[in-house]
């Protein structure tokens, strides 16, 4: 038994063929559906294994693995007490019980664009391995549309049904019509009997109508021995049907449909694909001989790389100063006096009852441009709570956080001397909070707090930078005259205009953004004990990644290829004809819109060629008619 790390795709289901025991819920391995693989909806790391007892390939999740582990144990704890034992299978804990008669070996993957245009293709589509991602086999995809059933709205002259096997005006299949078509799968090419003793291929219904698709129906064609009969003989037709809704149009416009080969392997393709796994996980460590007396050479490995390079995390120090101007006698807002009754003291907000406020908040960083904020996005006060004179905390009913409008004048500023200035203002009705206590006047030695939290967006963060503190204020009447500065020359009381915090501001970049970046995540280096069993095997590491992406892309491409040949054999027809829309052949706005799609870049590089050949495909079909 050789157990592996490979890359899943959960979220699948397959079926053997019928004349084969038949086993309901097995997902594409050819293994008894693991539940956390199949309720997985994006790629997720199993354990490939592969069983030479029974000649086949099957994946475990990581919990499987720990159960399986566990009966394992289970074996050895109980070797020496056989009432025990013989409740235990001795195969259990390493196979799967029943074994898979069929393996899941790779897929013929078909671009739905022409399909989404009305379009009829036939094309000869590699067969690629989804373990050494190598072409073991090709084979020919013919689509042949049927009809289209219109809805009455894209039909006013009440002619629902349209025969035509392909169309040469540009249009998608329209949301709420009925697609029929007729696939056929024949003309298998290059599986080797060497490899491979029988062979069948399946479809599922969701590859044409999207992963969305609830209703799954999966169809299988014919089994063939190759011991008997050649590749050749293998061949599936089916016609299928589908309403087209907003989802499975999108799907038909960029997506992609599986043809997936099932086969029972032989012990050579076995030993092939362990031998693949050896090979890439072997790595050129650099070499260091040094002589000895006895001429024989030393090598010395190389030290391990910290599991921390190149994942540095910034650290930045924000002062921010809080600020409560009322509406004065003269028109103008009026910074409110801060009382505090010491050092340690941040004060309390003098307010008066009945009048119009701002907020004010100013922060500075000496980081400057290192730590590039743009803006406020959101300011919000609340959580009303009174502060008693023996220090106690009194929680009231208004506990939510309001949000306050902004002004549209903020200031940000990068100084020369390197540090960063960013202010905004807000307005602030204390009557929205519906608390008694910012109503009344306060009496002596209590306060009401109040918790001010907001937000910054910040150009080298993915997330808004949250700030949060607590400031306290005290009502009075609406006549009542400031705090005497007779009185704060005397005692410990001070008397300031704003109050400060400071923020240690922390940003941690992602581990990963992309399987490129994964390499930082790499502890393959890391001892785990008793490795040393296991001599010179070795897990797959992030190679297995690299394949995995290396292998899609592959595919991708090579049915983009022979979508435009498709969309290129049909421009050529659709040139030769009478154009009935000059408008919607003639239109340059399509044009600038494929080339801005051109130019843009969704997501890190290797995603560029996605949005690359969608809209490429686009182009092609609505500009090349006119250049013949």
């Amino acid at each position: 038994m050789i157990y592996n790390f490979t890359v899943a795709s959960g979220g699948s289901l397959a079926a053997p063929a019928s004349s084969i025991n038949t086993i309901a819920g097995l997902d594409e391995f050819g293994d008894v559906a693991d539940p956390v693989l199949v309720s997985t909806t994006q790629p997720t790391v199993a354990v490939k294994v592969l069983d030479k007892r029974h000649n086949a390939v099957y994946a475990w999740s990581l919990d499987r693995l720990r159960q399986q582990v566990q009966r394992m144990r289970n074996l050895t704890s109980f070797v020496d007490r056989p009432s025990y034992s013989q409740h235990f299978s001795s195969e259990e804990p390493f196979y799967n019980s029943p074994p898979p008669e069929y393996s899941f070996v790779g897929n013929a993957l078909v671009s739905l664009a022409p399909l989404s245009r009305r379009l009829s293709s036939t094309s000869v589509v590699p067969i690629f391995c989804r373990y050494t991602a190598e072409a073991i086999g090709s084979c020919r995809v013919d689509i042949k549309i049927v009809n289209v059933v219109m809805t009455p709205k894209h039909t006013p002259n009440s002619t629902t049904v349209s025969t035509r096997s392909s169309s040469p005006v540009p249009g998608t299949v329209p949301t709420g019509s009925k697609l029929s078509f007729f696939l056929t799968v024949d003309s298998v090419k290059g599986l080797s009997p060497h490899d491979f003793s029988a062979t069948h291929l399946q479809v599922r219904l969701s590859s044409f109508a999207g992963p969305n698709f609830k209703a799954e129906e999966i169809y299988h064609s014919n089994t063939v021995d190759l011991d008997s009969s050649t590749p050749s003989d293998l061949r599936f037709r089916r016609t299928f049907s589908i309403v087209v809704n907003s989802r499975v149009q999108n799907h038909l416009r960029q997506g992609y449909a599986p043809i997936e080969l099932f086969a029972s392997m032989r012990s050579q393709y076995l030993e092939r694909m362990e031998r693949w796994d050896e090979m890439r996980e072997q790595k050129t460590y650099p070499i260091i001989r040094a002589p000895t007396p006895d001429s024989k050479s030393r090598v010395l490995q190389p030290m391990r790389r910290s599991e921390t390079d190149f994942n540095m995390e910034q650290s930045h120090d924000v002062v921010s100063w809080l600020e409560i101007r009322e509406l004065g006698p003269e028109g103008q807002y009026v910074p409110v006096p801060v009382v505090t009754q010491g050092n340690l003291d941040p004060g309390a907000f003098s307010l008066h009852q009945g009048l119009q406020r701002r907020v004010v908040i100013t922060m500075t960083s000496n980081s400057g441009r290192q730590f590039p904020w743009a803006e406020v996005v959101k300011i919000k006060v609340g959580n009303v709570r009174l502060l008693d004179a023996k220090g106690r905390v009194h929680e009231s009913s208004s506990r939510s956080l309001v949000t306050l409008p902004l002004q549209q004048d903020q200031v940000v500023e990068f100084r020369p001397d390197g540090s960063g200035v960013l202010s905004a203002e807000s307005l602030w009705d204390s009557s929205i909070h519906n608390s008694v206590l910012l109503n009344r006047v306060t009496l002596p030695n209590q306060r009401v707090l109040l918790q001010v939290s907001w937000t910054i967006a910040v150009e080298s963060c993915a997330d808004p930078v949250q700030f949060s503190i607590d400031m306290a204020v005290t009502m009075q009447t609406r006549d009542a005259r400031p705090p005497s500065r007779l009185v704060a020359l005397l005692s410990s009381t001070r008397i300031l205009s704003k109050t400060s915090n400071v923020f240690l501001v922390r940003l941690s970049p992602p581990l990963t953004r992309s399987p490129k970046d994964l390499w930082r995540l790499d502890t393959s280096e890391k001892y785990v004990r008793g490795e040393e069993i296991l001599g010179g095997w070795r897990p797959r590491g992030i190679t297995v990644v690299e394949d995995h992406t290396k292998l899609t892309a592959m595919e991708c491409r090579a049915a983009d290829v022979q979508a435009v040949r498709v969309i290129l054999a049909n421009s050529a027809v659709a040139a030769q004809a009478p154009q009935a829309d000059a408008a919607v052949w003639g239109s340059e706005r399509h044009l600038r819109k494929s080339l801005e799609l051109w130019q843009r870049r969704f997501g890190h590089r290797g995603q560029v060629w996605s949005s690359f050949s969608c809209s490429m495909i686009d182009f092609l079909y609505l500009y090349l008619p006119r250049l013949f």
